[in-house]
């Protein structure tokens, strides 16, 4: 059994779908970064997401890492923005997009919450 770092969940709450797009967003950001660790970051008053450092931290000149996270965001396969969090969790029905993308695409009109 594996864990999700994006969504807190271990791999049997997922489809196979999901779990390979919340797993690309963890490698696309760990290719970009010089720090090889993942971290955890605490956004505002919402749940704790996956963060990677940024390449101009020292740890020579930096006391504080925290202060140079980047959280981990997975990215609409449409346009692009980020997702949020009620979008990541079903990112496998939606097809990986953002709700105003999916409406748009499925042609339905309302309103994105």
């Amino acid at each position: 059994m594996s864990f999700c770092t994006v969504c807190l969940k271990d791999s049997k709450e997922h489809s196979e779908k999901l779990w390979e797009m919340h797993q690309s967003a963890i490698q696309e950001a760990l290719k970009k970064t010089k720090h090889k660790k993942l971290w955890t970051k605490k956004m505002g008053f919402g749940p704790d997401c996956p963060a990677v450092l940024d390449n101009d931290f020292s740890q020579y000149g930096n006391l504080n890492p925290t202060e140079w996270l980047h959280p981990i965001h997975v990215p609409c396969t449409k346009c692009g923005l980020y997702i949020g969090r009620i979008e990541e969790k079903n990112a496998d029905v939606l097809d990986g997009m953002c709700l105003e993308c999916f409406s748009e695409v499925t042609e339905q009109e309302g309103k994105s919450c």
